[in-house]
């Protein structure tokens, strides 16, 4: 979708183009893009001469003699193309013909975009316009107390970014660059937010607005400003549609989940979450005690899961399974004894077939693990690789779960394990992150009561 820089940028192209151009008619073939009266649209834009443009937010401004006013709404795919009488394409949705042979086409391949025809009097007594917030590129110091009021809500600042009614003109892309800059995690709460933030979060929108409206935009899959020009601001763009690729401040991988439907890329490192880390992570070798804690901290209030279960239900889904047989080389099914177990056994002994199997299946956990965290106070997570699949920053306290050899070997033979050595073959696979200040080291050489001591001891 266009945003703010992509449509001051369309702008700028094609005021000098069309400026003083009279319209001789005009043709709509989408009666949906008309949201006035659509043969009052035709008649009174007949004789009419485009005197300037003008740009609010993310609409287009057309104004005309007689005092009326064209705005338009380019949604996700509109683009206008200044041409010729005789020019129409599959996506042409009008064309606006002008007096010399010229014409300017809209061309709307999803049939997305907007147009309303009123007199300038009435322009802001349009509902979609009188609801606009403050023009993000032009924020005043006089405006920041009252964007901090409007942001101070129980919701997400990535959905508060986009709330139109708030700041006007940011999209999608903008609000994961803005957030980036301000070191701001997507799912922090508005009301989470200090005033410091928040002019941190304006301050950053101005400055990339304003530099992307340099660049001439970005442009992104199908937007172009005009016929053969793009934005050049993509290059500058740095976490939107880098996913898995290292931040270029700390070199963590960026990841993409969804808020509000919409795709979202963040650093999980630097970009600090504070709505997010409040859950408790447990984390060990195999045997170590995990799921006994898990469930006492079950008995205490805690909301837990465990990633074992979790990833166990997602082997279960058909295109997860065939996904995994294909890696493996042979059908696995997590629900037949034999071919879990020689699953179990193919990555216990071959490692890069185990790490193309956890690559691909630890996003699918992480965002399973994410969507539970937001709705639960007191949340505690059993997660056996959580620092090699860098899940630490969901967490405020880790606990890890240290013990001997000699301890670990009973505790597998409690719980009737039959393959013991092979599963010791995993402890290679266990490590954590000895500098990071969440972590809490437990010691389990003990009994339960020895063990669960330590833990309540430590819980905030």
């Amino acid at each position: 979708m266009p945003e703010l820089p992509e449509v001051e940028t369309v702008k700028k192209i094609l005021e000098p183009l069309i400026k003083n151009k009279k319209i001789e008619k005009v043709e709509v073939f989408y009666d949906r893009l008309v949201q006035s009266d659509l043969t009052n649209f035709k008649q009174e834009l007949a004789g009419q001469t485009i005197l300037s443009m003008n740009r609010y937010g993310k609409y287009l401004f057309f104004n005309l003699t007689n005092d009326l006013i064209l705005i338009s709404h380019l949604r996700m795919e509109g683009k206008f193309r200044y041409t010729t009488h005789d020019f129409r394409i599959k996506s042409t949705s009008a064309v606006f013909y002008f007096t010399d042979s010229s014409a300017l086409s809209y061309d709307d391949t999803r049939k997305f975009g907007l147009m309303y025809l009123t007199n300038k009097n009435d322009i802001y007594k349009l509902p979609m316009l009188t609801k606009l917030g403050i023009e993000a590129n032009n924020v005043l110091v006089s405006d920041l107390p009252i964007l901090y009021k409007k942001f101070n809500r129980n919701k997400k600042i990535k959905e508060l970014l986009l709330d139109q009614t708030i700041l006007n003109g940011i999209g999608n892309i903008y609000a994961d660059k803005i957030l980036y800059a301000s070191y701001i995690n997507p799912f922090t709460m508005g009301s989470e937010l200090n005033q410091l933030d928040i002019n941190n979060i304006v301050s950053n929108a101005k400055i990339i607005l304003n530099q992307a409206i340099t660049k001439g935009g970005s442009t992104i899959h199908s937007f172009h400003p005009s016929e053969g020009v793009d934005g050049k601001f993509q290059v500058l763009l740095k976490c939107y549609g880098k996913e898995g690729k290292p931040c270029p401040r700390c070199g963590t991988l960026f990841h993409k989940d969804f808020i509000g439907g919409r795709g979202t890329t963040f650093c999980p490192n630097c970009q600090i979450n504070k709505h997010l880390e409040k859950a408790i992570g447990i984390t060990g070798p195999v045997g170590s005690g995990k799921t006994q804690i898990l469930n006492h901290l079950k008995k205490k209030g805690y909301f837990t899961l465990s990633a074992d279960e979790i990833i166990h239900t997602l082997y279960k889904d058909e295109s997860i399974r065939v996904k995994i047989s294909k890696i493996l080389k042979t059908d696995f099914n997590v629900d037949d004894n034999k071919k879990r177990e020689l699953a179990r056994s193919i990555l216990i002994n071959n490692p890069t077939i185990k790490s193309e199997v956890e690559n691909f299946i630890y996003p699918k956990l992480e965002q399973a693990l994410l969507s539970s965290l937001n709705s639960y106070e007191k949340v505690a997570y059993e997660v056996p690789l959580l620092f090699k699949a860098h899940f630490e920053y969901m967490f405020k306290k880790i606990f890890v779960i240290k013990l001997t050899k000699e301890k670990q070997l009973l505790n597998l033979i409690a719980r009737g394990e039959k393959n013991k050595e092979k599963l010791l073959k995993l402890n290679n696979d266990f490590k954590y992150n000895s500098t990071s200040s969440k972590i809490v080291l437990i010691e389990n050489n003990g009994d339960l009561e020895d063990l669960f001591k330590k833990i309540d001891s430590n819980l905030d």
